[in-house]
């Protein structure tokens, strides 16, 4: 009783320090960020020149994923669509591409820049100010917002609750469901896969893109940061899908390094002057939340150790009968 206790303790530690960094993310989300890190990093994942140019500059920066489930997902006109962990909308944007739903109808112009029949996407992220900023980017871009994009609060765990609210029915509904990152931090994971499992239609596949621990479990030793403790075992990942009753399950190496991922050094030099002048905000002294620099200090010990060894970057695929 003593440990269940301690662990559902520790759990809604970590979903009140990940709702709480997220908040912070989503304010300050409009301020400028570093594009050329963005593009290095989403290069080095398999995202495209074309994916980068249609992101365009005023949204690149706002990348926030650990993979690229894209590559895997491989979304098609007409299908509809559920981000799980969508954050400020980068993936949701260009699922909203592939599908074909990006091109807002006009009564005057040809079928060509007519939106495809039954093309969908639907965010859902835990940060009430990362849906606000997603949505507010959605229709900006021009998008048909909420009728073929829309971002909604909720939790993968309690998936039901959020589209409930919304008005959105949850069964049955999605051809393809992805993720990038916020699988990392569900603290019930099965939980999260069997509401995935729900949404999908018969036929309809995953693309979770999320970090793992390839050990057993984490040396007691050392505080872990919060990410790392919520971080599911890697060999769990597949017997846990199959149970679920997702079937042609794989977990894809996503070919995402923790370390070595070369950043150009104009990238680099723009950092520093970000930090140094706050020139996010037109020098005012502001500058972007970022999830790892609150904790730079306190977790310095993990600067002597191999994350490759450590942790894995994967995407889990699986397919509804």
């Amino acid at each position: 009783q003593a440990n269940n206790n301690d662990d559902n303790n520790q759990y809604d530690s970590a979903k009140r320090e990940t709702l709480e960094a997220y908040e912070n993310v989503g304010k300050t989300a409009s301020l400028r960020g570093n594009s050329l890190r963005a593009r290095a990093i989403m290069s080095r994942l398999g995202y495209t020149p074309d994916d980068l140019s249609y992101l365009g500059d005023d949204d690149l920066y706002n990348f926030q994923g650990v993979a690229n489930p894209h590559l895997v997902a491989k979304i098609r006109k007409g299908e509809r669509v559920l981000d799980v962990g969508s954050g400020l909308g980068i993936d949701s944007f260009l699922a909203l591409r592939d599908c074909c739903g990006d091109v807002v109808a006009d009564a005057n112009a040809g079928d060509e820049n007519v939106a495809t029949d039954g093309a969908l996407v639907v965010g859902v992220d835990l940060a009430e100010s990362e849906v606000k900023h997603a949505t507010k980017r959605g229709i900006a871009r021009g998008y048909s917002v909420p009728n073929r994009l829309r971002f909604l609060r909720g939790d993968v765990e309690t998936l039901e609750e959020a589209f409930g609210k919304a008005n959105v029915p949850m069964g049955n509904e999605f051809d393809v469901c992805i993720s990038n990152g916020a699988f990392c931090l569900v603290t019930d994971k099965e939980k999260a896969f069997r509401n995935v499992f729900k949404v999908l239609k018969s036929g309809g596949r995953m693309a979770i893109s999320t970090t793992t621990i390839v050990s057993d479990r984490l040396d007691p030793s050392f505080e872990w940061p919060v990410c790392m403790r919520m971080f599911a075992a890697l060999e769990s990942l597949k017997p846990m899908c199959e149970e679920i009753g997702f079937r042609n399950v794989e977990i894809l190496d996503a070919d995402s390094p923790m370390e070595g991922m070369e950043i150009p050094e104009e990238a680099l030099m723009d950092d520093k002057v970000e930090e140094k002048e706050g020139k996010s905000d037109g020098g005012s002294g502001k500058t972007r939340f970022k999830i790892h620099g609150k904790y730079v200090d306190q977790f310095a010990f993990l600067e002597n150790m191999d994350m490759d060894e450590l942790c894995k970057v994967v995407t889990v695929y699986g397919e509804k009968p």
